[in-house]
């Protein structure tokens, strides 16, 4: 008998008995170690109990199942793998599970009957299709549909698992004998996707049914949607059968009618939201939301990402798009027409920026999908004009609303607000899912729009900048970082709406952030001279009327502005050289004035080189007191015995006095204060000592080597200021011909004279650029262009001898970009012509060209 047939045994019943028989006592001729029987299983016990047993002997029960005794081998078998094969049908075998396989054993092992076994297997197999045929047609008929053939499929699966259990031999054994038979399961799927999935009226009937539940789901039907688990079994069973992935497999028609379905919806609500960008996007945007929550729970992993790319290019890819690596005029129409800087500023405005991360990561999946970046150029570009359109009603606000004469003086600050809300944009709605940083070409964007921007008004902004940092210099971070505050509305719990700075550390901290903020906005001005000469003369005047909060804080400034932004920075260190010079001679000269028996010590000189400092020494002298007179008599004097070949001219403009006054309010007594002004408040409040009551022609009558404008200016700052030292009849914030002008005595009893202390400080107009002042430094700003163009050109053609009109204009915009950017009109002046044909027109030659 063969081995396997005595050791195959069943694993449900009790193959082996055991019949214990007792012999009486053992002897010692006896084996000492016996077979144990179920009552004594532990050895260590029977030892120590010290018991002994019989002899066990074992009788193999069960039926003979020898070769002789088997007349038909596959009679059984057959009939057993029909039972399994039948639809929905429990098997009740004619013979146990174990026999079954033991069979199955016998006929592959021991008969070598492996072939025939498989033969049978597989004619069972096709036979049984014609019922599960009909089954899966009445099955797709029901309303039920997607249940009914997951119940279809699941049987079909158990019943090959089955088979696979009881006839193993053919796969352990048979297939690896015979080359290129397929295993049981591979035998079986390749019948069932022929019979069944590659049935015609199965496969049409299938995708009509698909067609319907996908519609319905997307109309938000209850009953499609309960069913979205079912069809994610239904379509596992598909990617099972290997019919799901593939060209014309199922998950190809599905995304072609996802396509379709999305294209025909597109065009339609194109032609009905024409007027209406945003709405579309935000419709769009819900509809591939509610596909990709549809795939998340319905398609396998693999066709996710596939269904949401089809769902994208049918919505925003016109049908007519060929399929072509060229750039499709057509659908970049659409996605222009979709993200216009007015759609983004609506976005902005109403507080909608996740919305533009959505539009950024839809173009970004669309960059994706048609190999390109063009859509996120689309996207970026609109960005950039965006910026360029808020940053240019910025810097016109001033030149298109007179009506509003701050709006200048609020350029910079809200230049500032723009652009961290701005970067803030970028830090929510452009951060690349690759990087997880911002997007390179949106931050770009940003800085172009700036420079683009800035370029409306040129020159202008560069000047504000100039002036902004000017204000911050002269109040210090101290104070500059309290009025700071004062304009926040962030309230702190105990409710005082201000931003106190404790320490001098954090004061440095906020303070040197915030110039860095100011400083960056340099950066997008190609006018670096117009910035760098109002800073100089802004510089200046901080010195020369002691404004400056801290002059270590100026030295510092200016060597940041010349190390890490414009080298040409270097006029400053010539200004600090004279004052420290100029410290030096007046300690000098109180030492010469003490040796001669003066006393006075109100006199403070300051001896400036013309090359160093920004300003035209006026040919007009005021009328000044007769002692101040003599006493810069005195001190020229003095200077020209120490420098005999220097010529001292005084410019008054930007002088400064002391003055102490006595304010005699009615039924008060008098109070006297200290006014720190300007030399011309000073003369003007001088001529009243002798009259209380002055008109403007007559002040214009004595003082009439100032400037009308000047006079005009300085007389608003006594009248019309916070601090009204002079009182103008009529009131009213201009300066006309007839205004009478009156000494305030009242001023000690205004809120702006009770909280002074006894040294008073009267804002002067010199400390401020004038509007005349503005345009006369922009005038010399333009004259110095030209010469500074004409030098370069001559430069180059010295070096080059010939070059062509493009080339030199080329040469040219390069070599003085990092003074300002010339415009390509500015025409080459007649001189530099000139200077150009000595040159280069040696002999016969003419350069090559034509100048204007």
């Amino acid at each position: 008998m063969n081995v396997f047939t005595l050791l195959e045994l069943p694993k449900s019943s009790v193959g082996l008995s055991s019949i214990p028989t007792r012999n009486g006592p053992r002897t010692g001729q006896q084996l000492h170690k016996v077979a144990r029987t179920d009552a004594d299983l532990d050895s260590a016990s029977a030892s120590r109990s010290g018991t002994t047993s019989g002899v066990t002997r074992i009788r193999i029960s069960g039926e003979d199942l020898r070769p002789s005794l088997l007349p038909e081998p596959f009679h059984a078998i057959r009939h057993n793998i029909a039972i399994i094969l039948t639809p929905f049908k429990q098997p009740s075998l004619s013979e146990s599970y174990e026999a079954v396989s033991l069979r199955a054993r016998y006929i592959v092992c021991v008969d070598g009957k492996g072939e025939g076994l498989y033969n049978i297997l597989k004619e069972k197999l096709q036979s049984s299709m014609t019922d599960v045929k009909d089954k899966a047609l009445d099955a797709l008929m029901e309303k039920e549909w997607i249940s009914s053939m997951v119940q279809l499929c699941d049987w079909f699966h158990d019943a090959i698992g089955l088979l696979q259990s009881l006839l193993s031999p053919l796969d352990q054994v048979y297939i690896h004998r015979v080359k290129g038979t397929r295993t049981i399961k591979a035998l079986a799927y390749d019948i069932f996707n022929d019979r069944i999935f590659g049935h015609a009226r199965i496969s049409e009937k299938l995708i009509e049914n698909l067609s319907s539940w996908a519609a319905g789901d997307r109309q938000n039907s209850a009953s499609e949607r309960a069913s979205r688990s079912s069809l994610a079994c239904l379509l596992n069973h598909l990617i099972v059968h290997d019919v799901y992935f593939g060209p014309s497999r199922y998950e190809q028609y599905l995304l072609t009618s996802t396509e379709e379905y999305y294209t025909s919806l597109a065009a339609t609500l194109n032609h009905d939201m024409h007027e209406d960008p945003s709405a579309f996007f935000d419709l769009a945007y819900d509809l591939i939301e509610a596909e990709v929550e549809r795939a998340e729970e319905t398609f396998p992993p693999s066709s996710r990402q596939a269904i949401k790319e089809t769902t994208i290019r049918a919505l925003f890819i016109l049908p007519n798009v060929p399929a072509s690596k060229d750039v499709n005029t057509n659908w970049l129409d659409r996605l222009s027409w979709l993200a216009t800087p007015e759609t983004i500023k609506a976005y902005v405005d109403s507080d909608r920026v996740p919305t533009m991360g959505k539009m950024y990561h839809l173009f970004s999946t669309l960059s994706s999908v048609s190999s390109s970046r063009a859509p996120l150029q689309v996207l970026s570009t609109t960005w950039k004009v965006y910026i360029h359109n808020i940053v240019s009603s910025i810097v016109k606000a001033a030149s298109t609303d007179p009506s509003a004469p701050d709006s200048e003086d609020k350029m910079v600050p809200n230049l500032l607000k723009f652009r961290e809300h701005a970067e803030g944009i970028l830090d929510i709605a452009f951060i690349s899912k690759d990087t997880n940083k911002r997007d390179g070409d949106f931050t770009q964007a940003l800085t172009d729009g700036f420079i683009s921007g800035f370029k409306t008004r040129r020159v202008k902004p560069a000047e504000m900048l100039a002036k902004y940092l000017d204000g911050m210099m002269r109040k210090g971070q101290a104070k500059f970082l309290e009025s700071l505050s004062k304009s926040k509305t962030t309230a702190s719990a105990d409710g005082d709406t201000t931003m106190r700075v404790e320490t001098r550390s954090t004061q440095d901290t906020l303070f040197q952030s915030y110039l860095l903020r100011v400083l960056s906005l340099y950066r997008f001005s190609e006018d670096k001279d117009v910035f760098r000469t109002f800073y100089h003369r802004q510089l200046a005047k901080r010195l020369l009327l002691g404004r400056s909060a801290s002059s270590d804080a100026e030295v510092a400034m200016l060597r940041m502005l010349k190390e890490q932004y414009d080298s040409e920075f270097d006029m400053g260190e010539t200004m600090f050289k004279d004052l420290a010079l100029s410290t030096e001679m007046m300690s000098d000269f109180r030492n010469h004035k003490v040796v001669h028996g003066a006393n006075e010590d109100n006199l403070d000189v300051r001896v400036l080189q013309r090359s160093a400092w920004p300003f035209d020494v006026s040919k007009k002298q005021i009328l000044i007191p007769d002692e101040m007179e003599r006493q810069l008599s005195t001190f020229t004097a003095f200077y020209h015995k120490k420098h005999g070949n220097r010529k001292l001219d005084w410019d008054h403009a930007l002088g400064t006095m002391s003055l102490k006054t006595r304010f005699r309010p009615p039924e008060n007594n008098a109070v006297e204060k200290e006014l720190s002004v300007s030399l011309y408040q000073g003369v003007i409040l001088l001529m009243f000592q002798e009259k209380n009551k002055i008109s403007f022609l007559e002040i214009r009558e004595v003082q009439h080597s100032i400037d009308d404008d000047d006079l005009r200016r300085t007389l608003q700052s006594l009248a019309c200021g916070k601090k009204k030292v002079l009182l103008k009849e009529p009131a009213g914030r201009d300066v006309h011909d007839d205004d009478i002008f009156l000494f305030n005595d009242k001023f000690v009893l205004s809120e702006e004279g009770t909280k002074a202390g006894y040294k008073i400080h009267v804002n002067s107009i010199q400390a401020k650029v004038s509007v005349k002042e503005s345009a006369t430094t922009n005038r010399h700003i333009q004259e110095d262009r030209k010469h500074l163009l004409d030098a370069a050109i001559v430069r180059i053609m010295k070096s080059k001898k010939q070059l062509t009109y493009e080339e030199i204009k080329v040469q040219t915009v390069e070599t003085v970009k990092r003074h300002f950017a010339p415009e390509v009109t500015v025409s080459i002046h007649r001189p530099a012509l000139a200077l150009i044909c000595a040159f280069v027109g040696r002999g016969n030659q003419k350069p090559s060209g034509s100048f204007g």
